[in-house]
């Protein structure tokens, strides 16, 4: 642990390393160090906890391993420099698995629409569950855009587009819902858009939507 004291870690992020990656006090002192100065070279604070969250990420795995990650998202178009950028902004998107990360870009790409190097900006979303909290929120939002609302940041290219038939849950449902929920509608719409703010788009501006 010299070896981050070094460099200005404070102790109570090292006591949160042990903490969360116990083995790290078995790991090769001199791969950690490598590790530290490659985290350390990238502009990462050691000061922060997302400097931790780095360390941590690349202590959890092999080379190989990191490597293989890397090669997925070369594979959705990704350059070196946009991989290196995601993992400054969230450390953790190289720990999620090959098969998640696939999976996560199949969605947003290929059947959401987005564009790659813009999922790249937002790498923290390989950490949501895709069954749980993306699938769901990204064609509630779609399906309220359906109903009327628009989106402000269409230069982005990068908010949600009206959907396929084929694509849509049941819109009958939505609306239904929208009458039951009157006057909670604006707070729905916010909440089904997170995914959207949180992709990096602008905020949506609701027009007049009939209660159906």
């Amino acid at each position: 642990m010299n070896v981050l004291r070094g460099i200005g870690v404070p102790e109570s992020n090292i006591l949160l390393l042990l903490n969360r990656q116990p083995r790290s006090l078995l790991y090769n002192p001199v791969r950690l160090k490598e590790i530290v100065e490659e985290v350390k070279g990238m502009g990462i604070d050691s000061s922060t906890t997302k400097f931790l969250a780095a360390v941590i990420a690349l202590t959890s795995m092999s080379k190989s391993t990191l490597e293989k990650k890397f090669d997925v998202y070369r594979r959705w178009g990704w350059s070196d420099q946009e991989i290196r950028e995601a993992f400054q902004r969230y450390p953790s998107c190289v720990t999620a698995s090959e098969g998640k990360i696939m999976a996560i870009m199949d969605f947003l790409v290929n059947k959401m629409g987005y564009h790659s190097n813009l999922v790249a900006k937002q790498p923290s979303i390989f950490s949501q569950s895709l069954e749980k909290r993306i699938v769901p929120r990204a064609l509630f939002a779609r399906e309220l855009l359906s109903l009327g609302f628009t989106g402000a940041g269409t230069e982005l290219q990068f908010t949600y587009f009206p959907p396929e038939k084929n694509q849509i849950s049941s819109l009958g449902h939505v609306k239904r819902l929208v009458s039951e929920i009157h006057e909670l509608q604006f707070q729905c719409f916010i909440s089904s858009l997170e995914l959207v703010l949180f992709m990096g788009g602008k905020p949506l501006q609701p027009l007049k939507v009939p209660i159906f």
